[in-house]
């Protein structure tokens, strides 16, 4: 109840309105509803084009880097591996050398011909050395002990390995290619130290402003990371492994991107701000703006001039009402189009021709209508008249000793004073279960042997207010209609009634064990196709009185019995 008066009240500076200010707040709020709804989905279809634009800009960029790192990766792997199948190279590290002079030709014609050769041919390979199992003296940057390697955690690695692979220690910023030389009697192992700034140069450039990119291997570590953010949060920098880069959220800022690099496995991930495309998508905001601006300044002033136009004749209008209101019945307002205003005043004057004429008629039907309640008082003395014989015959069969006699016309006397109720609609629960007493007393006097009756009525209850005159039109129902319709062998007819409180409601419940009712009749006994019950009209003034959720149900069984029961509020 609270709730819709506080709706009421924040309705009341709509309602305080005057028509043609309601017209222009109507015809504004109409037209602007699609003017807004457009610039929002301009906005928003802009934002998702430019969105969409830098995605594939970013796209086609990771695709040539990752065609450049597979060219380079896979030139790399191409060289070590020409070099390590190399027979001279091979035929060099897989024997016991005799003597010095041996060893001083096999490290100038093999090692050192062919190394400077192949470092001379590519600037972005820093050296090449081969780590010998065989008593090769060490010679410079060219030739070195296997044993050297085995301080390295990728050394046994590299003894079984059957390809080239890639070796990165970001704290010396040594890139290395490491490959295993195939010989017969002694392990070998080749490697090419690699430029890590030659190698990776071309990705500081990849776009011309803010972004940021890693470098991921085939096993997921980070192999190179730049970013030119000045001030980027810290989560868009790179972990040490890709699987907790990926489980990072970027955030609402950033893109991020990744792509694949077919031949080795190898990852790259760009990150790029979305701050360049809120500043673009601002000037179409902007543009936007000024556009809903220039409407609404056009829907303001056309609502002005059409409310005017619109409602002027329904201002005269309304001041002919007043007029009439002060027994001036003469109608100035006219109008010439053919719309329902103008069908609305033409009907106005023939009603105030009318109004005139009829009210003469009232002025000689006033006295018609005083008569009329001088026989409704009449007609009340008639129900004071039955009281009065009823309590006549009472006396009388007292003193004829006639207790039957005098027993019903007390029930008679009740029952028709709490029907009646004064003439009023509801009464308490009390009067009413005593009408309904009253009732089955005289049915049972009338039909000794034809029923009994039984009840449970919670008399906390009888202080609360029912329509009058409901529960004994549904006992007069189970009586007439069921228990005397039961013909089986030796019954007795048992009727129940209880009245109790459940949640917020008032339950009153009528059963008996008569014939009952068919599948159509119970499910017609509510509505207008019922013949001879007169349970609809009761059913209709609860919820007339109370609302649609209460009520009278029903539920019944052929040769069992009729179960009705009442719902009403408590309150």
């Amino acid at each position: 109840m609270e709730k819709t008066e506080i709706m009421i009240s924040g309705m009341s500076w709509y309602q305080n309105l005057k028509f043609r200010n309601k017209i222009q707040i109507i015809c504004f709020v109409v037209s602007l509803i699609p003017v807004i709804l457009l610039g929002a989905f301009c906005t928003i279809q802009s934002r998702r084009l430019l969105v969409s634009q830098e995605k594939n800009n970013i796209n086609n960029v990771l695709d040539q880097a990752s065609s450049s790192l597979s060219h380079y990766l896979s030139l790399q792997e191409s060289i070590i591996t020409t070099l390590a199948w190399d027979e001279a190279i091979q035929s060099a590290v897989d024997k016991k050398y005799g003597s010095n002079y041996e060893m001083f030709l096999a490290n100038t014609e093999v090692f050192d011909s062919k190394f400077l050769m192949i470092q001379a041919m590519h600037p972005e390979i820093e050296g090449i050395t081969l780590y010998t199992e065989t008593n090769l003296y060490p010679h410079g940057t060219t030739l070195k002990q296997l044993s050297d390697l085995q301080e390295y955690s990728w050394y046994s690695d590299a003894l079984s390995a059957q390809k080239p692979f890639y070796i990165f220690d970001k704290n010396s910023s040594k890139f290395l290619l490491v490959y295993l030389v195939p010989c017969r009697f002694y392990n070998n192992i080749m490697t090419i130290t690699l430029s890590y700034d030659y190698a990776f140069s071309s990705y500081k450039t990849l776009f011309e402003d803010d972004y940021a990119i890693g470098i991921y291997d085939s096993v997921g570590q980070l192999i190179f990371d730049y970013s030119t953010f000045s001030n980027a949060p810290s989560e868009l920098f790179f972990e040490q492994n890709l699987e907790q880069t990926l489980g990072k959220n970027a955030g609402s800022g950033y893109f991020r991107e990744i792509s694949t690099e077919d031949s080795h496995g190898w990852n790259i991930i760009v990150f790029r701000p979305q701050k360049f495309i809120t500043s673009t998508a601002n000037s179409f905001i902007l543009v936007i703006m000024g556009m809903i601006a220039l409407c609404i300044v056009s829907m303001i002033y056309l609502g002005v001039v059409l409310s005017k136009h619109l409602v002027e004749p329904l201002e005269k209008l309304a001041n002919n009402m007043d007029q009439i209101q002060a027994d001036n019945f003469t109608v100035t307002v006219k109008s010439k189009n053919n719309d329902e205003i103008a069908k609305l005043i033409s009907a106005f004057d023939n009603m105030a021709r009318r109004l005139e004429n009829t009210i003469h008629e009232l002025y000689i039907n006033k006295l018609a209508k005083q008569e009329y309640r001088l026989q409704m008082l009449q007609s009340q003395i008639n129900p004071h008249f039955l009281y009065n014989c009823l309590s006549m015959i009472n006396s009388k069969a007292i003193q004829a000793d006639q207790s039957e006699i005098s027993s019903i016309a007390l029930q008679l006397s009740t029952f028709y004073r709490t029907t009646l109720n004064k003439g009023h609609n509801t009464t308490k629960l009390a009067d009413e279960w005593r009408n309904t007493l009253s009732y089955l007393e005289i049915q049972r006097m009338l039909h000794s042997d034809s029923f009994v009756f039984s009840y449970d009525v919670d008399e906390s209850l009888f202080g609360c207010r029912v329509i009058n005159l409901i529960i004994q039109p549904l006992v007069e129902n189970s009586i007439v209609h069921g228990i005397r319709y039961n013909d089986k062998e030796d019954y007795i007819g048992k009727l129940y009634i209880s009245i109790k409180r459940d949640d917020e409601n008032i339950l009153i419940t009528v059963k008996d064990n008569g014939c009952g009712m068919d599948k159509n009749t119970l499910d017609n006994i509510l509505t207008a196709e019922t013949k001879g019950y007169g349970i609809r009209n009761v059913d209709q003034r609860i919820k007339l009185y109370f609302g649609q959720e209460y009520g009278i149900s029903y539920e019944s069984e052929m040769g069992i019995g009729t179960t009705a029961t009442i719902k009403l509020p408590l309150n």
